[in-house]
């Protein structure tokens, strides 16, 4: 039995033999027990560098493979790997090396006339002009080559035995520096693979450490360089409309060909799955099924938008969970009016510069025991996608991100107040990733601007963020206005999640 946890060298038999020998190969490890048999297979390669699978079977943890005439067809060392392959899953155990022996050919011909027979014709014609006397000489002289030719033979034969008992030690020898050689080159393997791991982890560890240190930016939300609006679907109908400054977005239930400053958004299964598609469309997602752009608009050049069904704020009104779109304003520093107008059921909060976000203790409840510690509901910081190098202005490439510091801008009491942070790429499942971060101060002035360091959690792009909040107060109106500061991270670091 083969253990494919193990690198070995595996002897398959002689040039030409074909099914002759069974190698069975322990694959339990590999299996796991998670894989079925089906998705087994070995791929060998030949002395010669051809690769190719081979035929196997399986049965209670062990692949049996029987090399054929194509296996062995050449002298050498060759390879053999054994995979499972499930899906998108590729599992591969380690190189086995494969050695075919040397053996006679196997085209054989019909043996040849023996020499001695030409020799006994000529010896019989000359014992036929002899007589008596000269055959007996003859046959004692015969007699006296026949000896000599034994002893010469017997020699021979010794000679021989000596020779191949120094071949049977040097190959022993050679199989012994094969097998240390094959272990040092498997050593090696590993020690190179785990030096480039290593390499590797340092080089991004290296990355992040710098990030921290000097981050290609830092960003804060909410922030006064760009205005923010909400609008939130109560129901959408066939022909139903949405003005975004020059840009009008029409609900339709067949995609026809829109004119300048005009697009079309295709009503989906669900309004949820409808204002989501209508977020893609303001933000120029490329969606010919769903989505028909006129000329310029692909995207929006006055906003772009982003899709939540969690409470969120603007300024010091509160949007209410639902199917809503978080809008945000591409140039900074504007103060033209920004059109935001629909013939769908919705509520809109117009665009709005504002400086922090309002989170509203609505979980407190009065009441002895404990009770007051109850934490309020999800709240939108950051929807998801909407983190991006560059702001809203550039190309709109979600990064990761972590929040390192909030500032307490101001509160309506002096309660004792905690914060959880949670993210989420769904708004289904949300994993919290900061618990009970203290907030609060001894005043209810404005402009507090109390500072609160972070923990460096590492949010990946695509993820939102949320925020709940509980105090030990009983107003259910009480109230923090907050701003979170947050880190970008480049393409390069974005695939290392660890804090």
């Amino acid at each position: 039995m083969i253990d494919l946890a193990k690198a070995v060298t595996v002897f398959i038999g002689r040039r030409g033999e074909h099914n002759f020998r069974r190698l069975e190969f322990d694959v339990s490890s590999l299996l796991d027990g998670s894989y079925p048999e089906t998705a087994l297979n070995a791929i060998y390669k030949r002395p010669d560098g051809i690769a190719y699978p081979v035929v196997t079977t399986y049965a209670d943890g062990v692949l049996t493979w029987s090399p054929n005439a194509t296996d062995t067809l050449l002298v050498g060392v060759g390879q053999l790997e054994i995979r499972v392959t499930h899906g998108d899953v590729v599992g591969k155990s380690v190189r086995i090396l494969t050695i075919v022996e040397e053996a006679l050919v196997d085209d054989i011909a019909e043996p040849p006339e023996p020499p001695a027979q030409e020799w006994l014709n000529r010896v019989l014609s000359a014992l036929a002009e002899l007589d008596i006397d000269e055959i007996n000489n003859l046959l004692n002289l015969t007699y006296n080559l026949l000896n000599d030719n034994y002893a010469l033979l017997n020699t021979t034969h010794n000679q021989l035995n000596d020779t191949h008992g120094l071949i049977g030690d040097n190959y022993e020898l050679l199989n012994t520096t094969n097998s240390q050689v094959n272990d040092s080159y498997n050593l090696l393997d590993t020690t190179y693979g785990l030096i480039e791991n290593m390499r590797d982890t340092l080089y991004m560890r290296t990355g992040i450490l710098l990030n921290h240190l000097h981050p290609i930016e830092t960003a804060s939300a909410p922030d006064m360089t760009s205005r923010r609006a909400s609008i939130t679907f109560s129901s959408v109908s066939n022909g139903n409309n949405v003005v975004v400054g020059t840009v009008t977005y029409t609900f339709v239930t067949a995609l026809g060909s829109p004119s300048a400053n005009n697009v079309q958004v295709l009503i989906q299964g669900t309004l949820r799955n409808t204002v989501k598609k209508f977020a893609e469309a303001i933000r120029g997602v490329e969606d010919e099924t769903n989505i028909a752009y006129g000329v310029g608009t692909d995207p929006n050049p006055t906003c772009t938008a982003y899709w939540t069904s969690q409470r969120f704020s603007i300024g010091d009104a509160t949007v209410a969970p639902g199917e809503s779109l978080f809008m945000l304003e591409r140039v900074e520093n504007a103060t033209s009016a920004i059109n935001l107008t629909s013939t769908a059921t919705v509520a809109i909060n117009p665009f709005t510069r504002i400086s922090y976000l309002r989170y509203i203790l609505s979980g407190n409840v009065s009441g002895s025991g404990g009770a007051n510690s109850v934490r309020g509901p999800l709240h939108t910081v950051l929807p998801i996608n909407s983190v991006v190098i560059g702001g809203q202005g550039g190309l709109l490439y979600p990064a990761t991100y972590d929040c390192h510091l909030i500032t307490l801008c101001r509160q309506s009491d002096t309660s004792e107040k905690e914060l959880d942070f949670y993210i989420s790429n769904d708004e289904e499942t949300f994993t919290r990733i900061s618990r009970s971060t203290p907030v609060g101060s001894n005043t209810s002035a404005e402009s507090l601007h109390i500072h609160i360091q972070m923990r460096q959690a590492r949010v990946p792009a695509g993820y939102g963020l949320y925020v709940c909040m509980g105090s030990d107060g009983t107003s259910s109106s009480a109230y923090c206005d907050l701003k979170f500061t947050y880190h970008l991270y480049p393409t390069a670091l974005a695939t290392d999640t660890s804090p």
